[in-house]
């Protein structure tokens, strides 16, 4: 049977552009989490290598992220979202991410599907699917970064029973990439909005507990400089976000969540079981 109360540990996580230096710190991490008595862990999107293209590509990579990762969590005895990697499968390129659980096993994958059409759309291929992992600490969906502006994927996880829903993202308070009217006409010197709007109504709206779990610090490659958003957090139904890192620098958020809050808001929103019979 699952267990209702369940302890997160969501890492906002300074990446390196060296590989070997990321995933020498992610034990850490890990042990800290372990330490807390942590059910699962959480790390960024491109974690380990931040933006990559097809020059920059290493097959190594995936392999040595998802044996360090199957290792970490067999000997912590803790679930763990790995973030997301860039990996070639059948010679198309996704951003990928892992749920390994407590033993060191894979048990599931879900590659990202609304791709940033301006940098990694060039490159690399879209998934198509959002499924939800069942486990011994409840039903668990994952998303990936600009997945988090479309709903229907978060309310696809709902329709599947999903308890938890985690959100590795690379989200940038300022980027060179991003379009002028954007960082110049609206946020000109301000902070975005829209992942602290986004986060709380993903968990009201689809009655779970959502994980946002972001990229910390700033990041330069390939002639884009980077400050990213920060703002890791932990959002609930009925309250929106109760926990959030209020700034872009590295560290951690370590909180227990009941999962009885989710059968509560069903019973009170009605929204699942309404959209259920909307969509037939």
């Amino acid at each position: 049977m699952p267990k209702t109360k369940i302890k997160i540990c969501a890492v906002q996580f300074r990446i390196n552009p060296d590989f070997n230096k990321n995933i020498s710190r992610i034990e850490q991490f890990f042990k800290k989490a372990n330490k807390n008595n942590c059910d699962i862990i959480c790390f960024p999107e491109i974690f380990a290598t931040g933006p990559l293209n097809r020059k920059k590509y290493d097959a190594k990579i995936p392999i040595l992220s998802k044996k360090t990762f199957l290792n970490l969590s067999k000997k912590y005895s803790i679930f763990s979202v790995m973030g997301s990697i860039i990996e070639k499968i059948n010679n198309n390129f996704y951003n990928i991410s892992y749920l390994f659980d407590d033993k060191g096993n894979i048990i599931g994958d879900y590659k990202k599907n609304h791709l940033v059409q301006k940098s990694e759309a060039k490159y690399l291929k879209a998934g198509n699917e959002a499924s939800i992992f069942k486990t011994k600490i409840g039903n668990i969906g994952i998303e990936i970064c600009r997945d988090l502006l479309y709903p229907e994927i978060t309310r696809k996880l709902m329709l599947k029973n999903a308890d938890i829903v985690f959100c590795p993202s690379f989200w940038s308070a300022e980027s060179s990439s991003y379009d002028w009217i954007y960082s110049n006409k609206y946020f000109k010197n301000k902070i975005p909005k829209e992942v602290n709007a986004l986060v709380s109504a993903r968990a009201i709206e689809s009655e779970l507990v959502f994980v946002y779990v972001n990229a910390a610090g700033n990041f330069n490659a390939d002639g884009i400089k980077n400050i990213l958003l920060g703002r890791t957090q932990i959002a609930l139904p009925f309250y929106g976000t109760t926990n959030i890192l209020n700034h872009n620098e590295e560290g951690v958020i370590i909180k227990e969540v009941d999962l009885g809050i989710i059968k509560d808001a069903k019973k009170v929103y009605k929204i699942e079981s309404d959209l259920k019979n909307y969509y037939n």
